[in-house]
């Protein structure tokens, strides 16, 4: 319940007027009391005197035995009865001993007095004379004693009522400090609150929490504030909040400048930060530096086989490699993905070669990632300043270059390649490749090229295999060798591929209403079979569209397998299951020849055509040959030899019973329409033989 100041005010004029009236009332009570005891006192004295008199009339009377004397004596008794009963009326002690000792003297007197008008002997009257005196001089004594009472009994009432007095006067005092502490707290605390949170609200530090008080008009005061207060919040900004405002937001900026310039999974410097320090730091002014360029080489394996959690953790690992390998004074960022540059002040070129060598071989040791031990691979491209270059653009470019050729011939560069500008130029002329090859793409610019397999011991053709084809804008021919991998590098090999397979089974199509039921093997790369949806849309091209699976053989090399053998040996398996046959490609020209045979399961395996050109002339290279056709006749393996060229090759795969030849002793690859009329006029040849 709220209470007004109007309400307070009057409760404390009240108070006071009641407690004055009552201090007051007992003054007045204090002055009729003095009054009605200075009356008693006039009483009494005027007793006392009736009194002496009646002694003085006794003695009188004793004397001249005066029947005048005694008429004056009985006058004043009964003035002197009247006025003791109006005196203890007055004192209230009518029931008290003094009132009946007074009467008892009173009645005495007058016994003896009515005694005395009867008595008429001497000796009687002395004797009642004498009791008259004594009971006279009792009655003076009594008299005094209610006069000396009516005194006492007063200034106690006196004393009483100046107690009382007193008291209402301290309880006036109480109350009024009581009521002055009461308006203190309740208007001028509030008043002061009001005013610092108002100065609070002007300065910007105010939160407004104020009590609300019980007083009705300070609580609507400070509810009103309250709600002004939101208000103004909802629309201004004070000048504390302004500044807290544009501190929050510097902070902010620079923490959005520390986390942009900052790689978030290693902590190192990001691609931005690692350009800023070029900005701004004169190179001119150091001594010889070096950029390297690191690419972790088997990351996309740890990424697909352990998962993503696993590289991030390899890259972490690697980070912190390259941190314990780098010189003080080295600048260090992670680029991305699996790219990091290390910009590294060296006096000689040997030195930084061989830095670059130790950093491989720290980062090559074991790391212990998901609980298996991992061996990172990683290339490096150097390029130094300022002969490579005086800008981190065209440093980096350059490392870059130079590491991804150590990275394409990890065998005869080791994994390190320091940039010329021949590398330069083969850099370029990659460069300009690839966007050719974008736009071949774009346009259907490849064709699809049919080179023949024959069956050794009838001469007969058993097949054919799909070769892909392509000319620059130039007419130059270039090597699948060379544009396949940058077609797998850019994943347009996936495109690619399915018009191959397009072109194959048209050809197949082709070839079959002509009478000829031969198989047409298609090259597969990695790519193709990292992808999902690979094996169903073989399955709709070849399958669903009625075609027998067992005439597209799949060509695979090592390196396309190893890319990634879990998910290739579970794509492998569900392909056979289809129907589809399998063949090892380019096979020995890899590092676990062997143990693909025993894992995956092939039908077919090809000798790759180095082998075949070196036989002729290499005793240990036709034992190679020989060793890998026994051994696939025992895993029940068909062979098929690649590069036969002349009659030297068609004799060696005819001593070591392979059952297929493929080169260009028999055919080079050629068009479809061109290998069916090289089909038909073949087979008329071979007829007649």
């Amino acid at each position: 319940m709220k209470i007004s100041i109007k309400q307070l005010l009057t409760l404390l004029v009240l108070t006071l007027l009641t407690l004055m009236s009552v201090i007051l009332y007992i003054g007045d009570q204090r002055k009729l009391i003095r009054e009605q005891v200075s009356e008693l006192e006039q009483k009494a004295f005027i007793i006392s005197e009736q009194a002496n008199r009646l002694n003085v009339i006794v003695a009188d009377f004793n004397f001249y035995h005066s029947t005048n004397s005694l008429t004056k004596w009985s006058k004043t008794l009964d003035k002197i009865e009247r006025q003791s009963v109006e005196l203890l009326f007055l004192t209230q002690q009518s029931d008290q001993s003094l009132a009946k000792r007074l009467g008892t003297d009173i009645y005495r007197i007058r016994q003896q007095f009515e005694l005395l008008k009867e008595a008429s002997i001497e000796k009687d009257i002395q004797w009642i004379t004498i009791n008259l005196n004594t009971y006279s001089q009792n009655l003076i004594t009594h008299l005094h004693n209610l006069s000396e009472q009516t005194r006492i009994l007063s200034a106690e009432e006196l004393s009483r009522l100046s107690s009382y007095q007193e008291l209402a006067l301290s309880v006036t005092t109480f109350f009024a400090l009581a009521l002055l502490l009461v308006l203190y707290t309740a208007l001028f605390i509030p008043l002061k609150t009001v005013k610092s949170e108002l100065k609070k609200i002007g300065d910007g530090t105010a939160l407004f929490k104020i009590n609300k008080p019980s007083i009705k008009e300070w609580y609507e005061l400070t509810v009103s504030l309250e709600a002004m207060y939101q208000k103004l919040r909802a629309t201004t900004v004070s000048r504390k909040e302004l500044l807290d405002e544009v501190e929050m937001r510097k902070q902010a900026e620079l923490s959005a400048r520390e986390l942009a310039r900052t790689d978030y999974l290693t902590g190192l410097p990001n691609r931005m930060r690692f350009f800023e320090y070029f900005q701004f730091h004169d190179l001119s002014k150091q001594e010889e530096g070096y950029l390297l360029f690191l690419d972790i080489d088997n990351l996309k394996s740890v990424n697909d086989n352990l998962g993503h959690i696993a590289g991030d953790q390899l890259l972490r690992s690697v980070s912190q490699v390259i941190l314990r390998t780098a010189y003080h004074g080295d600048n260090i960022a992670r680029l991305g993905g699996d790219e990091f540059a290390i910009l590294h002040y060296s006096e000689s070129e040997s030195e930084v070669l061989e830095f670059a060598s130790n950093l491989q071989q720290a980062i090559a040791e074991p790391i212990l990632v998901d609980g298996t031990h991992i061996r990172a691979r990683c290339s490096i491209g150097i390029a130094g300043y300022p002969q490579d270059g005086d800008e981190i653009k065209e440093l980096l470019s350059c490392a870059d270059t130079a590491m991804y050729f150590a990275k394409r011939n990890p065998v005869t560069t080791s994994g390190i390649v320091r940039f010329t500008t021949k590398l330069g130029d083969l850099s370029r002329h990659l460069f300009t490749l690839q966007h050719q090859l974008r736009r071949a793409v774009e346009l259907q610019e490849f064709q699809v090229w049919f080179q023949p397999q024959i069956d050794i011991k009838t001469m007969q053709v058993s097949g054919f295999e799909a070769l892909l084809r392509w000319q620059d804008p130039d007419g130059r021919s270039i090597s699948p060798d060379v544009f396949v991998p940058l077609l797998e590098k850019s994943v347009d090999i996936v495109k690619v591929g399915e018009m191959v397979f397009d072109k194959a089974i048209l050809f197949h199509r082709m070839l079959r209403k002509l009478g000829y039921d031969l198989s047409i093997s298609i090259n597969v790369s990695a790519v193709q079979l990292e992808r999902e949806d690979f094996i169903s849309s073989l399955q709709l091209k070849v399958l669903d569209s009625g075609h027998n699976p067992a005439h597209f053989p799949l060509e695979l090399t090592e390196t396309a397998i190893f890319k990634n053998k879990e998910q290739t040996l579970k794509s492998l398996y569900e392909l056979r299951k289809l129907g589809f046959k399998l063949q090892l490609d380019d096979f020995g020209t890899g590092n676990a020849s062997l143990d693909l045979l025993k894992s995956f399961p092939f039908d077919t395996v090809k000798i790759d055509k180095s082998f075949t050109q070196e036989a002729v002339v290499k005793a240990e290279t036709k034992a190679i040959i020989k060793a890998i056709t026994l051994l696939s006749n025992d895993l029940a393996f068909d062979v098929i030899i690649e590069g036969v060229e002349t009659k030297e090759h068609q004799v060696l795969a005819m001593d070591y019973q392979i059952r297929s030849a493929q080169g260009y002793y028999y055919s080079p690859a050629m068009l479809s329409e061109d290998a069916i009329r090289w089909l038909m006029d073949y087979q008329r040849y071979a007829e007649v033989m």
